[in-house]
């Protein structure tokens, strides 16, 4: 079996992923390396985050969170556009954008933030915008424009988390209610939260205490159905991407020595202080292609070492810990068909 990937690199930040596969039902390990064939260089003082991509046209779109700035440049480093609107006029998209901008047709520029849904030229001049219709949920995440959106039939759909409401962290009404999507509808100008926990996902079953990024949802879109993996918890749920959002199928994801984070008693949680399990696993990404979805994931800790973690009691130990297990445990990707199953 070949994966044919092409990857386009603007940092200089290399991962090195493994590919886990199965080959006539016995478990394989094939390494894929993954290899710099080009970079730019972008004379720009600041840090910046990538956001989007457009190769046909050659460009690169980028957001400064420390400033708010959008820089967009082509394959070359050369800079075509910067915006900074985080004031208070008409064509500010203000300081907190929801998800990445994206590059539309003829080097326009969409996105949604706080302030509602604009579209600009390639000159950075308001073309559009639509405000919400009521405020938006206050959703939980840094200012960094890092959170993909994904779009169908005009709709728009990213993960929605909200960490703080009425219940806490050690009440069966917290996870009961707990969302993990928004769905825009940049016509209308609203935003809906959607998908609740499952009912038999460790969240909801178990009694414990969980942190809110042990729920951090990676999901995408594959023909009418919305496909979400929901943080540590190993299944893969496939909804109608059409309201009420039906449950259509809920699978295991044969994730190689998974580990599920046990949670905390809640009996001795403080829910304004509590920490995520680092050794449990988790998926990070969820993506199609072709006739593939692809995982990107963390197995968790060997049994040796997650007791390790476990028996910690001070910062110097903690120290200690992370050398000794340093570089260890890598991200992961795994190689599923359209129904979940492993190839």
């Amino acid at each position: 079996m070949k994966l044919s990937l092409n990857f386009v690199f603007v940092s200089i930040t290399i991962l090195s992923l493994v590919l886990f596969s199965c080959e006539q039902e016995k478990a394989v390990t094939t390494k894929l390396s993954l290899a710099i064939t080009d970079s730019i260089r972008i004379d720009y003082l600041g840090l910046l985050d990538f956001m989007d991509i457009q190769p046909k046209s050659e460009r690169i779109l980028f957001h400064d969170r420390q400033r708010g700035i959008i820089l967009m440049t082509d394959f070359k480093g050369n800079q075509l556009l910067k915006m900074e609107k985080g004031g208070d006029q008409k064509d500010s998209y203000g300081g907190f954008l929801y998800s990445a901008a994206k590059i539309k047709e003829s080097d326009h520029i969409s996105l949604v933030s706080q302030n509602g849904f604009f579209e600009y030229d390639a000159k950075g001049n308001l073309i559009s915008h639509q405000a919400f219709s009521e405020d938006p949920p206050l959703l939980a995440g840094r200012a960094a424009a890092d959170t993909e959106l994904m779009e169908h039939n005009g709709l728009l759909f990213q993960k929605g988390l909200v960490a703080w409401g009425k219940y806490n962290k050690t009440e069966d009404e917290y996870y009961n209610q707990f969302q993990l999507l928004v769905k825009f509808d940049p016509e209308n100008g609203t935003a809906e939260r959607i998908i609740n926990l499952e009912e038999n996902s460790p969240f909801r079953s178990t009694g414990r205490a969980y942190e809110i990024s042990e729920m951090n949802p990676s999901l995408t879109i594959l023909d009418d159905k919305l496909l979400v993996i929901a943080g540590t918890d190993p299944y893969l749920n496939f909804y109608d991407i059409n309201s009420p959002h039906q449950l259509l199928n809920r699978k295991r994801i044969d994730y190689p020595n998974y580990q599920i984070s046990e949670g905390t008693d809640r009996s001795k949680a403080d829910p304004k202080a509590l920490a995520f399990d680092e050794s449990a696993g988790r998926t990070y990404t969820l993506k199609v292609y072709k006739d593939y979805l692809i995982t990107s994931f963390s197995s968790g800790y060997e049994t040796a070492d997650r007791e390790a973690y476990k028996a910690i009691k001070n910062r110097e130990d903690y120290s200690i810990f992370q050398n000794k297990i340093k570089n260890k445990y890598q991200p992961a990707l795994l190689l599923l068909n359209h129904q979940g199953n492993v190839v």
